[in-house]
Order: structure tokens, then C-alpha cells, then sequence
């Protein structure tokens, strides 16, 4: 006999110990399984519940917390526009299970309020563009940026290749952050102005390599990565 909490053959993780599912009749339909989840996000305690296990990170936070700076592009972890920091480490929220960020720090772009060095940086030179990608852009510039703060164009390009633009030519994003990295230099900032997202010295950056062909093809601004 299992008790509560041991996993057994239905139940390998033992996720009915951990969260009991409620008591139902007999005649009551069955529901999909839900757990809450409690975290902090952008500095905030918050605890939803009702958390379908298949949920995805950026679901909850778009559609349960309203924090609708990381958008839905691709649904698949191509374009990098859903991109977050959980324990201050840059994820793919339509990839990462909403579950994951149980205990965890969370940060999305609503974080910076009115915005900061690397916001107006950003605004100035990829303004032209839609701006569907400059959420989670900004969230990767600004982890760059922390841990090098004076980082050379290979290390931009290598830091902004998880993130796709269909707008705009790389040259704009390598100058924002060269103008963002002089702004906090200016301001004394160094490598401490990212948000408290958690420890970022342990933190690792995106895996990427420069755009082979310099294309200023316009679906190459920032190369996807693989």
C-alpha cells in the first residue's frame, strides 16, 4: 500500500501526495489536473491558482497576471519575443512549463516601469520597427550588459541570436546596446544596473554565432539560434 506522497505505479512522482486532488461524487465530470503555483514576479508575492499542469509560463503571466510584455510569437522557441528571466536566467516562456516557476524569481519587461538606459536606447534606434520583439530584447540586452559591461559586437550578436526580427537589419541592435552600454557607463552603472533578477554571475547567456553573411535581409536582423 502507498501512502500519501510515495510514488507508486499510477503515480511515479508522487504528485497526489504533494497536491491531493478534492473530493467528488460519483456524478461529477472530471477535471483536468491543477495545482497552484506561488512565486515572485517582478518583485511581487503572488500565488495562482488553478494551474493546468500543460500551462506554459507565458500563458500565466499573460493570461492570468495581465503582464502582457513578453508576446506569443512563434508558440515554438524560434523568435525569442516570449523571452523572460526566471531566477534571473533568460527563458522561452511559450517553451517553459508555467509549473517551473514555482519558488522562483520571475522578471518580464513591466519590471523597468517607464523604462531605462537600455529602453531608450532601443526606442531610438529600432524604433522604425513594429516593436514586437524589443520586450524580450531588452530583457537580454540588459543581462549582457550586466555581466559585460562594455561588450564587443560579437558578444552582442552572440547574446541577441535567440531573438528574431522581421523589421530590422542587425546594425540598429548592435548600436542600441553600444549606446545603452555608454548611457550606464555615464550614469555610473557599471554592471549592477539589470533589475534584481536573481544570481548573475551564475547566470549563462544565449549559444549563439554571428550572422555568417552580414545579410541585411530583414528575417536575419537577429539570428535565430540553431
Amino acid at each position: 500500500m502507498t501512502r500519501r506522497g510515495q510514488a507508486s505505479e499510477h503515480d511515479p512522482l508522487g504528485a497526489a501526495g504533494a497536491h491531493p486532488a478534492p473530493e467528488r461524487s460519483a456524478d461529477e465530470p472530471a477535471t483536468l489536473a491543477t495545482v497552484p503555483i506561488r512565486c515572485v514576479v517582478n518583485g511581487d508575492t503572488v500565488e495562482v491558482p488553478h494551474v493546468w499542469v500543460a500551462d506554459s509560463l507565458l500563458f500565466v503571466l499573460r493570461e492570468r497576471l495581465g503582464l502582457t510584455g513578453a508576446k506569443d510569437g512563434c508558440g515554438e522557441g524560434e523568435c525569442g519575443a516570449c523571452v523572460v528571466l526566471l531566477d534571473g536566467e533568460p527563458v522561452l516562456g511559450c517553451l517553459t512549463p508555467a509549473l517551473a516557476a514555482e519558488g522562483s524569481y520571475v522578471t518580464t519587461v513591466e519590471a523597468y516601469g517607464e523604462g531605462d538606459e537600455v529602453s531608450a536606447a532601443l526606442a531610438a534606434h529600432c524604433g522604425a520597427g513594429c516593436g514586437y520583439c524589443l520586450p524580450g530584447i531588452g530583457l537580454s540586452v540588459r543581462i549582457l550588459l550586466a555581466r559585460q559591461p562594455e561588450p564587443s559586437e560579437s558578444a552582442i550578436r552572440e547574446a541577441l541570436s535567440g531573438h528574431l526580427c522581421r523589421c530590422l537589419p542587425p546594425g540598429p541592435f548592435v548600436d542600441a546596446v553600444r549606446e545603452a552600454s555608454a548611457a550606464r557607463a555615464a550614469a555610473g552603472l557599471g554592471g549592477s544596473g539589470a533589475h534584481e533578477v536573481g544570481d548573475l554571475e551564475q547566470s549563462q547567456t544565449f549559444n549563439i554565432l554571428q550572422n555568417p553573411q552580414g545579410s541585411n535581409d530583414p528575417q536575419q536582423a537577429v539570428a535565430p539560434r540553431g
